[in-house]
C-alpha cells in the first residue's frame, strides 16, 4: 500500500507519503515496514523521515515493534517486544527530550497491540459482527501510553479515493481512550455512538470486500485536519469486488 497524508487548515496539501511493505517470513509470521516522508515541498518546513516495523503471528498476535522517528529537531526510537503468553509488553523509549532510555513494563488480560498491528487487526476482525451492532475493543500501545480504541459501525457507502477510484466501503468509528495503571487489567466498557462527533474519534473507511482495505482516514488534530488516503495498491489477496470505477 501506498498511502498519502493531507493536511487541511485554510489551504489542503498533500504533506506526506507513507509505504507499506509486507512479507510473509518462512515460519509463517508476517513482517511489515512502514516508511513515512514529507514530501520535497515541506522538508524546508518540517522534514520527517520515520520508519515503523511490525512483526507478528499469522494469529495477528505481536511479536516485535520497532519505531524510528527523525522530524525536524526530534528524534525517537522506541522498541516493543511481548512475551510468550502475550500478556506483557516490555517498551524501551528513547527521545531526544528525554535525558536517557526509559523502560516500561505493561501487563494486561487481554493483548496490547502496536499501531501497524492494530490496523491489520481490526482488518482481519469479525467486522459483519460490528456492522450488526456489536462494537469490538482492542488496546494499542505508543510510546509509554496505552489507549483503549473501540471501533463501531457508522454506515455503507461508496466514496471517491483521489487517484484510486470509486469504492463501496464500509465507515468505521475509533473511540479513543487513554488507560494507564491497573485500569489494564480490568474490563473497560466504552458505549460509543454511531458516528460520534467526539474529539477522540478517528473514522476510517474500508473496502467492502475481502481484503478489508483502508482506504481513507479521518484523524482528529487541535488545528486543521487530517486525512490519509490510499494511492496504490498491489498483490491483493483477494479481487478488488469493491471497486465500482
Amino acid at each position: 500500500l501506498d498511502v498519502t497524508l493531507n493536511y487541511k487548515w485554510g489551504i489542503t496539501a498533500d504533506i506526506a507519503t507513507l509505504s507499506f511493505y509486507l512479507q510473509q517470513t518462512s515460519d509463517g509470521n508476517f513482517h511489515i515496514i512502514l516508511n513515512a516522508r514529507t514530501n520535497k515541498f515541506f522538508d524546508s518546513f518540517y522534514k520527517v523521515r520515520d520508519v515503523y516495523e511490525s512483526k507478528f503471528e499469522a494469529d495477528l498476535d505481536p511479536v516485535y515493534f520497532m519505531r524510528r522517528v527523525n522530524e525536524g529537531n526530534f528524534t525517537a526510537h522506541n522498541e516493543y517486544t511481548w512475551s510468550e503468553d502475550k500478556k506483557t509488553l516490555h517498551a524501551k523509549v528513547e527521545k531526544s527530550t528525554l535525558a536517557a532510555p526509559v523502560d516500561t513494563t505493561f501487563t494486561s488480560k487481554e493483548t496490547i497491540r502496536d499501531i501497524i498491528n492494530l490496523v491489520y487487526s481490526i482488518r482481519a476482525s469479525d467486522i459483519n459482527s460490528v456492522i450488526a451492532g456489536k462494537p469490538a475493543t482492542m488496546l494499542v500501545a505508543m510510546d509509554r501510553n496505552i489507549t483503549r480504541v473501540t471501533y463501531s459501525y457508522v454506515r455503507k457507502e461508496a466514496i471517491k479515493v483521489d487517484g484510486l477510484g470509486t469504492f463501496n466501503t464500509v465507515c468505521l468509528a475509533l473511540n479513543l481512550q487513554h488507560v494507564s495503571g491497573d485500569i489494564l487489567s480490568q474490563e473497560t466498557k466504552l458505549a460509543v455512538p454511531a458516528g460520534s462527533d467526539s474529539k477522540n474519534t478517528v473514522y476510517i473507511w474500508i473496502s467492502d470486500d475481502g481484503n478489508r482495505l483502508p482506504l481513507h482516514i479521518s484523524l482528529p488534530i487541535s488545528v486543521g485536519k487530517i486525512e490519509i488516503r490510499t494511492t496504490n495498491v498491489e498483490n491483493c489477496k483477494y479481487p478488488l469486488a469493491s471497486k465500482i470505477k
